[in-house]
């Protein structure tokens, strides 16, 4: 009796664990099946788990907030039933996973002509292939390849066979393509993309509800021959142009665009993949992006994981409400020594030969003796202010472990700006530029304060860069800084002496006890974000304030209100860079109300320019 017992209780306890794994697969489509259809080597893929109800949750978060008549759920599957001739869309997965792929076909890609070797199909679920194809009128039946047309007024748009318990589906013209895919497909050597990934990215493929990969690799592979081969010939363009029509020098421009290729060239070459993943709540849109490097790369080196990767920034409580950006930093010293070196190699690039080796060296040993000096914690915020040139003000809190030695790298700092040929590199592209610091300019309180001010003029006043450069920045940039109980505050822009006299107050009274409302509502949306490596809020609708100011067309300025930001936390480690994004479904209905109102705005304006110019 008791053995029979002991066997009911095992099988009891069998039969649980099998109802509870087959709900649990019921509610997440998560089998990676499809991704082991899926090529390894294919350029990128879209996935939408479970489509209806990825649809329907992106319907919820943008209820009130889309100006669209019509709920992207309705949308797609009309767009379907039209392509089909099928308003039942029978034989369609509609609870299913879809994937739309890119992939490379076997042969070396053609240079001249990349996408020749690259095919692009979705695969979408079916119940009963066979009764697709038979209630669909725009489905021709399956040739004696197993291949269908579907056509729209008689006009061939895409291409569809099975391929297991999915429609693999192509465009029109890729017949041979079509085959070739099916035959990768059905191969059971085949290496599948989910093969190539982790055990974390092949989780949130079958998890979220939108996932998205990029293979950086296969893209530089593909077209980047290409690609490169282009912006050289923009450089021969800008080189054949007299310098008074560019109203540079030549010579700068192209310096400017080497850097930037060799940035393009460091993130084609050491980036492995990236991936997003996509997540709607009624209130609010998560996004996940992955940078993930090539081992043994800088950019793996820059992603090492940070030394104290769950202590909270203690400087959160300096961050404002109202800003355009709040930033909080965690210092991460091997990844900012390799950020600091790169960043003087690609500024070298873009100084050309006014920047000597000897330069190249000092700036990079005072970037390294910089991250020495400095403790770990950082906030900055910046805010708008419509009244002044730039229309601005900004504020720094950093932690200093040493004052002496950060007070002696300020001055080594000013003496490489002037001797490395920065300032001439400068006036080459219209700009003449100066950087000048007084010291023990106030003593407030015990603390000493210094300033600096950072000028930019355009050499001719008169030119429209010149206009332009006035107008953005006026007269330039005001700073005044001091160093207390361990923080460097200082304020940028405005009434400098004033605002840093109020940083110091502020720093003598204690932490702040608690943190300004806007901070509050960001952490609610990511509440590990106060730990994160690097933490940013950030107000679109205060940056187009912003903009509209400095803009040099008339854009009409508005009062504008704001109470939430998109809300930014990242985290390196292990050659990764995994960044969370919040973006709240109030921002989104914000923009929309503030451009709708702009928009009557300059019809108004319109309409009243046209009467006064038709009153005789």
């Amino acid at each position: 009796m008791s053995n029979s017992k002991r066997s009911g209780n095992v099988m009891t306890v069998l039969f649980i664990l099998l109802i509870f794994t087959t709900a649990l697969q019921a509610q997440n489509p998560a089998s990676n099946q499809i991704l082991q259809m899926v090529p390894g080597d294919s350029i990128f893929c879209i996935r939408i788990n479970n489509i209806d109800l990825t649809l329907n949750q992106i319907d919820q978060f943008l209820a009130g907030a889309s100006p669209m008549p019509m709920g992207s759920s309705m949308l797609v599957r009309m767009q379907l039933a039209g392509l089909l001739g099928n308003p039942q869309l029978n034989g369609l997965d509609m609870s299913g996973c879809f994937v739309m792929f890119g992939s490379l076909l076997p042969g070396e890609p053609n240079e001249t002509n990349p996408i020749s070797n690259i095919f692009v199909g979705i695969l979408a679920p079916v119940t009963d292939y066979k009764q697709l194809i038979d209630n669909s009128p725009n489905c021709t039946q399956p040739d004696d390849k197993d291949i269908s047309k579907i056509s729209k007024n008689e006009t061939p748009i895409m291409l569809v066979t099975q391929s297991g318990n999915y429609a693999l589906l192509s465009w029109a013209n890729d017949y041979d393509k079509l085959i070739k895919m099916k035959q990768i497909i059905s191969t059971t050597d085949s290496k599948g993309l989910v093969n190539t990934l982790n055990a974390e990215d092949a989780k949130s493929s079958a998890n979220e509800p939108i996932w998205i990969y990029g293979n950086i690799q296969l893209v530089s592979k593909t077209f980047g021959p290409m690609l490169f081969a282009k912006i050289e010939e923009m450089k021969m363009i800008m080189k054949s142009l007299p310098t008074n029509q560019t109203g540079m020098q030549t010579g700068n421009v192209q310096n400017v665009m080497d850097m930037y290729i060799k940035i393009l060239d460091i993130l084609l070459k050491e980036t492995k993949f990236v991936s997003v993943a996509i997540k709607p709540k009624p209130d609010v849109l998560y996004i996940t992006k992955t940078i993930t490097a090539i081992p043994d790369t800088d950019m793996a080196n820059i992603f090492a994981a940070n030394s104290s990767p769950d202590k909270e920034n203690k400087l959160l409580g300096y961050l404002d409400n109202g800003a355009m950006m709040n930033i909080a930093l965690k210092l991460n010293k091997p990844s900012l020594e390799k950020i600091n070196n790169i960043g003087v190699n690609l500024l070298s690039t873009m100084a050309g030969k006014s920047m000597t080796e000897e330069n190249i060296a000092k700036m990079k040993s005072l970037s390294a003796k910089a991250s020495d000096c400095m403790g770990e914690f950082t906030a900055i915020s910046v805010s708008i202010d419509n009244k002044m040139k730039p229309p601005f003000i900004a504020k720094y809190f950093i932690e200093i472990k040493d004052v002496n030695e950060f007070n002696q790298l300020t001055e080594e700092a000013m003496n490489i700006m002037e001797s490395s040929g920065l300032m001439d590199f400068y006036k080459g592209l219209g700009m003449e530029t100066s950087f000048e610091i007084k010291r023990d300019v106030d003593n407030y309180k015990g603390v000493k304060i210094d300033s600096a001010k950072f000028s930019m003029k355009p050499t001719d006043a008169n030119s429209p860069q010149g206009q332009m450069v006035n107008k953005m920045y006026g007269e330039g940039f005001d700073y005044q800084w001091g160093i207390v109980d361990g923080l460097f505050v200082c304020a940028v822009g405005g009434d400098v002496n004033t605002r840093v006299h109020k940083f110091i107050d502020e720093v003598k009274a204690g932490p702040p006890e608690q943190y300004c409302q806007e901070i509050q509502s960001a952490l609610a949306l990511l509440p590990q974000a106060n730990k994160a490596d690097y933490f940013i809020t950030y107000n679109i609708l205060r940056l187009f304030t912003m903009l509209s100011v400095m803009s040099p067309i008339p854009i009409p300025q508005m009062e504008i209100q704001s109470k939430s930001n998109i809300v930014i936390a990242g985290k390196t480690g292990e050659g990764r860079m995994v960044v969370d994004i919040a973006v709240p479904k109030q921002h989104i209905m914000e923009i929309m109300s503030t451009f709708m109102t702009m928009q009557q705005k300059m019809m108004q304006q319109q309409q009243n320019q046209s009467g006064t110019q038709g009153t005789p």
